[in-house]
């Protein structure tokens, strides 16, 4: 069986979609914030002005 240009891009598109829904899973149990020495916070860290 040869394959040809459509088996590859129907490869790269079943990958691509693959990849797309661990993004999606991993983005939705990872929260984005930061620790210091009071704790974990939710959000940004903002500059601190010393």
């Amino acid at each position: 069986m040869n394959r040809t240009w459509l088996h590859i891009i129907a490869v790269n598109l079943l990958l691509v979609g693959i990849l797309a829904r661990l993004r999606c899973v991993v983005n939705h149990h990872i929260p984005l914030g930061y620790q210091d020495e009071t704790g974990f916070h939710f959000g940004i860290q903002h500059p601190r002005e010393d």
